[in-house]
């Protein structure tokens, strides 16, 4: 099987050769590790055009904002494709600069522009919106433009797929920073969101349908370019359980979660639901919200023992390799027991795709080599683990 059959086939519970491998993107410092480092970074770009034109460099870094993420996504694509992956994700994000050190977006959300070895990490810091007054004041983007730019950013990322070390790699179409739950929380920041979501609770409900609209429509975006496979990257928990009471979230969140999934499904895809933390009391809202597959099942805090019993032939799983120590300065041994704990207790008889909780700049190309490595040594069915 070649990895597109491979994920697709776990994600419709049928039988595939080996366990597949997964990635949400690759951090551009093992990018730069497997590829070499690119002659000019990000910042340089912004420190030229910044000498170049002092009086409108902002507009100008905005206006190839879509060229750098095709170019962030492309060489997380070729990285993943050499190192062994069968999947990785793609999809546009919709980022405004401000200035050098400070960024926004479509939703109100302000980040702080991070530098790790030369590359841009947003750092969520507040949102603009507080109440119903800044909401209606707030400037709604022209959703037609987004698309737009959505289309040439993973139309792009698919033609270079064509020439990577595997093109059959499967191209997750994700929604990262443009999901249904997190812009409309940070939009406000947590505590105007609560305080909203009693004293006026249709502003939430429309904060929600704003980005509930933009998710489907980027996703049929893509689906017209050929994808098959989507990713909701929607954080709804902490290490400690959900960031709401279960409560507000199947009357608020969960009819936003089945409009979506229901779109994929009628356009003939699968979509896989993301959420760090302990997702364990949440996975009964996964299944009534639609989704096929779950990931990160991040450990220590959601226990795998259950999981594949009480949810198997309901939900395909993703995850559950450690991205706190495992995949940072883990041992090998250590990195080949994560893999054969997921496999053991989520992989027997398929159902699995491995897959770090997560992707950021402290883990390394080392431990991540182990992990694909194991993976393709203890997850080839039938397994006996």
């Amino acid at each position: 099987m070649n990895s597109q059959e491979r994920v697709w086939a776990v994600l419709n519970q049928e039988p595939t050769d080996r366990v597949p491998i997964h990635i949400i993107t690759l951090d551009g410092k093992i990018c730069d590790e497997v590829l070499g480092k690119p002659a000019r970074t990000t910042f340089d770009t912004i420190d030229e055009l910044e000498n170049q034109y002092p009086d409108d460099w902002v507009e100008r870094i905005n206006g190839i904002l879509t060229n750098i993420e095709i170019s962030i996504f492309s060489r997380s694509l070729e990285a993943a494709a050499q190192l062994g992956f069968d999947t990785v994700g793609a999809g546009y994000i919709p980022f405004i600069f401000e200035n050098k050190n400070d960024m926004s977006d479509i939703f109100g959300r302000k980040y702080q522009i991070i530098n790790t070895h030369g590359h841009i990490m947003p750092y969520y810091m507040d949102g603009l919106i507080k109440n119903r007054e800044d909401w209606e004041n707030f400037p709604k983007s022209d959703f037609s433009n987004i698309f737009m730019e959505a289309k040439k950013l993973y139309k792009t990322v698919l033609r270079r797929k064509k020439k990577c070390a595997n093109p059959n790699m499967c191209i997750m179409a994700q929604d990262d920073y443009v999901s249904v739950f997190p812009p409309a929380w940070q939009s406000m920041g947590m505590n105007a969101f609560v305080r909203n979501l009693k004293k006026d609770p249709k502003l939430i409900k429309e904060i929600l349908d704003f980005s509930t609209e933009i998710v489907i429509g980027l996703f049929k975006t893509y689906s017209e370019l050929g994808a098959k496979v989507f990713f909701e990257a929607s954080d709804l928990a902490f290490r400690s359980g959900p960031l709401l009471n279960p409560k507000y979230i199947n009357k608020y969140v969960l009819p936003c979660m089945k409009r979506v999934t229901d779109e994929i499904h009628k356009l003939g895809g699968k979509i896989i639901f993301h959420s760090d933390g302990d997702i364990t009391c949440l996975l009964d809202f996964i299944v009534s919200s639609g989704f096929d597959a779950v990931h990160c099942l991040e450990p220590p805090y959601v226990k795998l023992d259950p999981l594949k019993k009480k949810y198997g032939e309901k939900l395909s799983f993703l995850g559950n390799i450690d991205t706190s120590h495992v995949l940072v300065s883990g041992t090998k041994r250590e990195v080949e027991d994560a893999v054969k704990f997921a496999i053991k207790n989520l992989g027997q008889d398929g159902g699995l795709i491995i897959s770090p909780t997560n992707t950021h700049p402290a883990m390394n190309l080392k431990q991540i080599v182990w992990m694909i490595e194991a993976t393709k040594k203890y997850g080839i069915y039938p397994n006996k683990l």
